[in-house]
């Protein structure tokens, strides 16, 4: 079975008893005193912050650093540099719009200038998917791997969410709002690191209005959940009924997750003494549930 070996995480969040919106610039200073954050979308912000806690320690070689890979997911992107370019340009014109702040409107801006700022001269992605993006990118990263496409690198997600749609995040997640700033964690072989877990299998479905499956989904669906004895996954998503009943349940009581979706699951597993569980993502605007399988050592 090809495995995924993840090595540290690294966490940057904004909210309470976290970074603030307004300590962003000297927090990110720390870390990266040569670069000036005064044209930095804050999403890349965020992920720059993540992605040196998760390489604290790590001490990547020059040769390491040439095909280190950066695989980053998204539910809204750089959504919010989006609306803020458009919009200055659609209020006072295109004359009045600052060129600087354009890159931050490119969907692989925060995947990019990770890989820019640490020197990481491997292939970087950020998959703008909606709710399921961060189990979606450790998907992506297994996937790659097993395809030889990927040997190391970061994976995880970052998220920052535009102030016209706050609203649909306190509606998606029964009032609680988004989970924003941004988890990376640090992926492959990299020295005589030990895993915190390993990425062993991924599977995501896009629901029919119906909820009828081929047998394709069945066959795919029930290997998933060999050996499993941990789920974790939003309370109230379709498919619970097909949820296998011997196995142990725990879910977030806030609803259906709205940004970094399974990063809550995944920490409460590292912190229990389970083997094995089924980390799980709703996202009601696609329809979309993703399942990652991971294990400990």
């Amino acid at each position: 079975m090809t495995t995924l070996a993840i090595h540290r995480m690294g966490k940057a969040l904004l909210g309470p008893g976290a970074l603030s919106l307004e300590g962003l610039p000297a927090e990110f200073q720390k870390r990266f005193p040569e670069v000036s954050p005064k044209y930095i979308d804050t999403a890349s912000l965020l992920a720059g912050i993540a992605a040196v806690e998760a390489l604290q320690g790590s001490n990547l070689t020059e040769e390491e650093r040439k095909d280190f890979s950066v695989v980053l997911g998204s539910a809204l992107g750089t959504l919010e540099s989006v609306l803020d370019f458009d919009g200055q340009a659609l209020q006072k014109g295109p004359n009045a719009v600052n060129p600087m702040d354009f890159p931050n409107t490119v969907a692989n801006a925060p995947g990019s200038r990770v890989g820019i700022w640490l020197q990481l001269k491997g292939p970087n992605v950020t998959l703008t998917n909606g709710g399921t993006a961060f189990l979606d990118a450790l998907g992506f990263a297994w996937e790659a791997l097993k395809g030889g496409l990927f040997r190391r690198g970061l994976v995880g997600a970052v998220e920052r969410v535009p102030e016209p749609l706050r609203g649909l995040a306190q509606k998606i997640t029964g009032g609680k709002g988004a989970q924003e700033g941004a988890c990376l964690l640090l992926a492959g072989g990299t020295g005589s690191m030990p895993p915190l877990f390993e990425v062993l299998d991924y599977f995501s479905v896009q629901l029919r209005r119906d909820l009828a499956f081929p047998s394709a989904f069945i066959s795919r669906w029930e290997p998933l959940w060999e050996g499993v004895e941990w789920l974790g996954c939003p309370l109230g998503v379709p498919l619970e009924e097909r949820f296998p009943t011997k196995v142990d349940r725990w879910a977030s009581s806030g609803g259906q997750e709205f940004g970094l979706g399974g990063v809550g699951a995944m920490e409460a597993f590292l912190t229990s003494s389970r083997r094995l569980a089924v980390l799980g993502a709703y996202s009601p605007g696609e329809r979309k549930l993703s399942f990652v399988k991971i294990g400990k050592k």
